[in-house]
């Protein structure tokens, strides 16, 4: 490793080695813990003469000439971003992440062209190297989404339909990787040229998966159990999560050399290619002072180059691994020090909101769904049990977690309704549970972008119009004036405040107890607090919202605990917690006084002794939701 006493402004001292299992050191601190504003620089905030222009972009669903799935420029950039810093410090977080910034054919950066230079329509590389030191002048920190699985497409066409005009692009262009030879090519015979190779129709990582067909066969004939009740989700690659070593024919050569949709696949076994991507990142490092990356499409490149990747740029990367199979997932952090948490995310709206991302056994008609049933805690607390296995991920405090991003189907506002205590209940869980919290841009401002469902697409192709799929959940952001009056902001600000003040941004977790509507954990502070705080959380929806909730167990009744919040004494009896509303509850041992200036400390309510004077005598401590 070059250079291993750089020296860091966000925190003023040099850093010798930091060493993770199964990792070189590294020449940054590491961001465990640390809470994440994700941005699309694209859809975030205009600079120059844009910069006033407060009109939604509708170019964000706008067909694109190469890109049919939509999704033209906005105009969002870089300096935008240096110009929005106090309205994201605001919101109390460490870090932004930002979507690629290498040039590329269109505008979220996946699609890159020359992987050495700066996408001119968000900036130069100064503007990145500026906004990477007023981001250190803050004591914040950069994290700049990398691909090193793919590149451009090799053939764009005027519509995704089988008949659609086609035109080959090639590798031309693409710097460094300008040559054939650089890519994969699964299953092509030596006979057929490149290009031949490529307008017939590539090998897909996705087809590495196996069949749906025997997998419903051997569910049917009870050969096989697939869910979410599973521990390990075992031979799952129903959607969502997508790949494992267990689903019946599943093909890992295929998975690491079938190209990712049109998206030309990257040989990292041929030297050209292998070296220079491990030199891209020590130039990302060294060039703009990036504190870690998100490397897109991990699992779809061998974990024996992710650790080489890992070793090079000698800073935290959270892998992008799109798989519910646990321990497969868990397999990705020998590679990489950090992991986006997607077991968790694939099961957090249906356990609070009653949404389906998908149907069983990989059935893509059902997905974006709301259901009637129930939604049930328990089955993300099978998850977060199962994750909690000693040993069984390097580092628990480097899991990603997050309730929506720029890929899957929607936003959280609307994977909810709009339903503010179940929105702060994720937003709580993801914040205080055992990880490093991710909030997509826009959640702050009730943004609910999604993809069309069933009943929308039916109704976008009897007009004649298309779905612009992912588009949709990137829209701009700017119509909302970045308002920090709303409640949300507010609610943002106050979860990172907790999350400091208490030590809950690393360290570890008990889970206590769970029911279908609601779930304990405690977490152990690290910043020298004799006590552990416990979360309380459940699915309650709005309509009984101010109904007061009965937790069983709860913290010994005889000390004093508060709940952080609001800085209310919380109503402790026989073993339970009587909290006054469904909004979460931090309780904590011996506050005094408000967290916050203008938040008295007052006593519980009379109408909740009350309500406890019943529920004991009827219903004992029977965990209940009044």
């Amino acid at each position: 490793m070059d250079d291993l006493r750089l020296a860091f402004s966000k925190f003023g001292v040099l850093w010798a080695a930091l060493i993770l299992a199964g990792h070189g050191a590294l020449r940054k601190p590491s961001i465990a813990g640390k809470s994440i504003y994700f941005i699309v620089t694209d859809r975030f905030a205009r600079s120059g003469p844009d910069k006033d222009n407060y009109e939604f972009c509708d170019l964000a669903t706008m067909p694109n000439p190469l890109l049919p799935n939509g999704g033209a420029w906005c105009n969002g950039t870089l300096q935008g971003i240096i110009d929005r810093l106090d309205y994201i410090e605001g919101m109390g977080f460490d870090c932004i992440w930002i979507t690629p910034v290498v040039k590329s054919l269109d505008y979220t950066g996946y699609y890159a062209e020359d992987f050495f230079d700066v996408e001119p329509h968000i900036g130069t590389k100064d503007t990145l190297r500026a906004l990477s030191t007023e981001l250190h002048k803050r004591d914040m920190c950069l994290v700049v989404d990398i691909v090193a699985n793919h590149v451009r497409p090799f053939v764009v066409q005027s519509a995704w339909t089988p008949d659609a005009l086609k035109t080959y692009l090639g590798p031309a262009g693409i710097k460094p990787f300008d040559k054939e030879e650089y890519f994969h090519t699964y299953g092509k015979s030596p006979a057929t040229p490149f290009r031949d190779y490529v307008l017939g129709g590539v090998a897909q990582a996705s087809q590495s998966q196996g069949s749906d067909k025997v997998l419903k066969e051997r569910v049917r004939k009870k050969l096989t159990e697939c869910g979410p009740r599973v521990m390990n989700l075992t031979e799952c690659n129903c959607f969502p999560g997508n790949r494992g070593p267990d689903c019946p024919g599943y093909n890992p050569q295929l998975q690491v050399e079938g190209w990712f949709g049109p998206l030309a696949d990257l040989n990292q076994d041929h030297p050209f290619v292998r070296q220079k991507l491990l030199e891209y990142v020590q130039y990302l490092v060294r060039e703009y002072d990036v504190d870690a990356f998100r490397l897109d499409t991990a699992i779809y490149m061998d974990k024996e180059f992710l650790k080489e990747l890992q070793d090079a740029a000698g800073v935290d990367i959270l892998g992008e691994t799109t798989v519910n199979n646990i321990s497969y997932h868990a397999d990705f952090q020998d590679a990489l020090t950090g992991l986006l948490n997607f077991p968790a995310f694939y099961q957090v709206h249906a356990s609070f909101c009653q949404y389906h991302l998908g149907g069983d056994l990989g059935n893509y008609r059902l997905q974006g769904a709301f259901t009637p049933q129930l939604p049930d805690l328990r089955k993300l607390w099978d998850i977060m049990a199962f994750q909690s296995t000693p040993g069984l991920y390097n580092n628990p405090d480097l899991l990603g977690n997050f309730a929506d991003n720029h890929d899957e189907f929607a936003r959280i506002t609307y994977y909810c309704d709009h339903d503010s205590y179940r929105i702060r209940n994720v937003l709580a869980l993801l914040f205080f549970a055992r990880g490093t919290p991710i909030v997509y841009y826009g959640t702050e401002q009730s943004l609910t972008g999604h993809q069309a469902n069933v009943l929308e697409k039916a109704a976008l192709k009897k007009s004649g119009l298309s779905d612009k799929g992912q588009a949709y959940v990137r829209e701009s952001m700017w119509q909302t004036r970045y308002n920090t009056s709303t409640w949300q902001y507010q609610y943002i600000k106050q979860l990172n405040h907790l999350r400091k003040r208490y030590g809950i941004d690393e360290g570890e977790q008990e889970l206590v107890s769970v029911y279908h509507n609601h779930l304990i954990l405690k977490r152990f502070p690290t910043n020298g607090g004799e006590h552990a705080v416990w979360l309380f959380i459940n699915n309650n929806q709005n309509w009984t919202g101010e109904s007061p909730v009965l937790y069983c167990p709860a913290p010994w009744e005889e000390e004093a605990w508060y709940d952080a919040f609001t800085g209310l004494r919380a109503f402790l009896r026989n073993g339970c917690y009587m909290a006054t509303d469904s909004k979460p509850k931090l309780l904590v041992r011996g506050m005094r006084g408000p967290f916050v200036k203008g938040v008295e400390t007052l006593s519980e309510p009379k109408h909740v002794w009350i309500l406890w004077v019943f529920t004991a005598l009827l219903l004992g401590c029977t965990t209940v939701e009044l």
